[in-house]
């Protein structure tokens, strides 16, 4: 009786440990696997995709957002990136350019029709409000590069599986190494098909959840997968902001002239 009732105890602390260990891979072996797939089959030189917010605020009114995106990937982890608000009225000719770095903070520009300039966002302004919404500049920015951060801009763990909207996803932790960041962790659901994240969670000094991402309705555009709603959640405000994508195309030759102040200035090309 004693040994069939350790034999029991030992198989279920084996069940316990094999979700734990998924075949010996680590999270960033996960991870470095996802960003094998976006450098070599989902590889991509520029790209450019309509969204649409609508941003929802505490007692339940909402506002919207049209915009065009426009990005193209440089040699050395980085991106450019530019924005153009194409609707309200009160918005539309609204601008932000954005050149992501490794390793350190983006730079950063806004460009407002009504004063006719173009404003370089400050360190201490990357916490405010794109737009409205639920994302910061410096969200933005996270969002970005993320998914080329190594062990050394962020200590992963594997953290377990779960499901999200029926999606299986390996459940990932990231520690971001560098001072400015402004969350002290984040937290990845990473499909585990098809190594899109399906929800991110940021988390402050506090330990506090500041922000809530999640993706859905993931399609294949060529063989790229691309969340057509994302929502984002900001749990101590009570607001959100849906967001949905479609026009997305990839590779569609942007000029370089398009990522640049000038640019911003002028508009929409």
């Amino acid at each position: 009786m004693a040994r069939r009732r350790a034999l029991v105890v030992a198989l279920l602390l084996v069940a316990t440990l094999v979700p734990l260990a998924y075949a010996g891979e680590s999270a960033r072996q996960i991870l470095d696997r996802r960003k094998a797939l976006d450098d070599t089959t989902r590889a991509w030189r520029d790209r450019q995709e309509r969204l649409q917010m609508k941003i929802r605020d505490s007692r339940g009114g909402e506002r919207q957002r049209d915009l065009m995106v426009y990005e193209r990937r440089m040699p050395g982890d980085e991106r450019q990136s530019i924005v153009f608000l194409e609707a309200p009225a009160e918005v539309k000719g609204t601008g932000f350019l954005s050149h992501t770095h490794k390793s350190r903070p983006a730079e950063q520009w806004l460009y407002l029709p009504a004063l006719q300039r173009v404003r370089q966002i400050s360190p201490r302004s990357r916490s405010e409000s794109f737009v409205g919404s639920d994302l910061s500049y410096q969200d933005l920015d996270i969002i970005q590069e993320m998914g080329s951060w190594s062990e050394a801009d962020a200590a992963s763990a594997l953290r377990g599986e779960e499901s999200v909207d029926g999606t299986p996803t390996w459940v990932i932790e990231l520690r971001p190494k560098q001072d400015d960041m402004g969350y002290r962790r984040i937290v990845v659901w990473l499909g585990r098909d098809d190594l899109v994240p399906r929800r991110l969670e940021f988390f402050n000094e506090d330990d506090a959840p500041v922000k809530r991402i999640v993706q859905g309705d993931v399609a294949p555009v060529g063989a790229i997968p691309v969340p057509r709603r994302i929502e984002v959640e900001t749990p101590a405000k009570g607001t959100k902001t849906l967001i949905t994508s479609s026009e997305a195309k990839f590779d569609p030759g942007l000029d370089a002239d398009l990522f640049t102040q000038r640019a911003l200035e002028h508009g929409r090309p």
